[in-house]
């Protein structure tokens, strides 16, 4: 299949379910505090149940390829902390705003539009890619980010507070599902134990209902949006996700040399997927829903194209037997 197909055939759900929900709120069938339980759904129970079934599934000592760890997270730091930079010092944002806008830049939709196109232009090595990338996205770049960006009703930390903001972080990054669920699905492995069936089928539920549900609340979200006050910043941060997060991951890669063959090429093609579909879930942190929910719709569909310039990149820098 080819890699226009491919795409086509990945993103086509996707406009469909972000469709319902904005239908859902236009028809009155959901209001706010619907769209509020179903965030708090998805960020609480289905993202865990997600992250544990998808690093449950692969050895542990295939989440341990050290190269491609530490270029895929160097490269999304780097992105993260040029964007939290420039929110903080240039626009003056706040530091939970600055952290929600940093995280658009630096976590991709990894599990429901990037391992499914890359399967079919990769094979077996798209599963690989995706375990790995999950690791470094819902071991460090998630966690970060929700410890950064606390609710608005908690207030601001003071300025110069720097040992105050240090704790705050780690007892946010203590309470968090997605690194408790990555933490205790790596004590399993390490056991060599697993979840009695009844168990892992119930996972397995929520983890499938996680993209769905997030896409229908990125719908709903549009519904009460002005959408055209949105288009300067949401594309801004569009066009550094699908351009800027890539180039350092390439930059990374190439420095570091992850094997086997075909893994590098993945993860810059996994970094030049849009963000994250839970992402407008993770800005009504901040009241930023609208703003994600318009980047989420704007890089979904400009990642058609994109992710074309990417692979005649590859192919033109000579890594394209990277993806054979």
């Amino acid at each position: 299949m080819s890699l226009a197909a491919a795409i086509a055939q990945t993103s086509a759900p996707l406009f469909l379910l972000i469709a319902a929900g904005w239908l859902a709120v236009r028809a009155g069938y959901l209001g706010g505090a619907s769209l509020d339980g179903l965030a708090a759904f998805v960020l609480r129970v289905c993202l865990p149940a997600l992250i544990f079934s998808a690093v449950s599934e692969f050895p542990l000592h295939d989440l341990l390829d050290a190269r491609y760890l530490a270029a895929y997270a160097l490269g999304s730091l780097g992105m993260f902390g040029l964007v939290l930079l420039f929110a903080r010092r240039l626009r003056d944002l706040p530091r939970g705003d600055a952290a929600v806008l940093a995280l658009g830049v630096s976590c991709s939709n990894s599990a429901f539009m990037g391992f499914p196109i890359l399967h079919q232009l990769l094979g077996p090595i798209a599963s690989l890619a995706l375990a790995l990338t999950v690791v470094v996205e819902n071991s460090l770049m998630l966690p970060l980010c929700l410890s950064l960006a606390q609710p608005k009703r908690q207030g601001e930390q003071p300025a110069g507070s720097r040992w105050r903001l240090l704790l705050g972080t780690l007892r946010a990054l203590g309470r968090n599902q997605v690194l408790a669920a990555i933490a205790l699905a790596l004590l399993l492995q390490a056991l060599r134990l697993q979840t009695p069936r009844p168990v892992h089928d119930a996972i397995g539920l929520l983890a499938h209902a996680s993209a769905p549900a997030a896409l229908f609340f990125l719908g709903g979200s549009l519904a009460g949006t002005a959408l055209r006050r949105s288009l300067v910043p949401a594309g801004a941060i569009g066009l550094a996700k699908l351009f800027g997060h890539p180039l350092l991951v390439l930059l990374a890669m190439l420095c570091l040399r992850p094997q086997p063959n075909g893994l590098a090429a993945a993860g810059v093609l996994m970094a030049a997927m849009p963000m994250l579909s839970s992402y407008p879930v993770i800005g009504r942190l901040r009241g930023l829903h609208g703003l994600c929910s318009a980047t989420v719709l704007l890089a979904t569909a400009a990642a058609f194209a994109t992710l074309i310039v990417w692979v005649a990149l590859l192919q033109q820098a000579g890594l394209l037997h990277l993806l054979r």
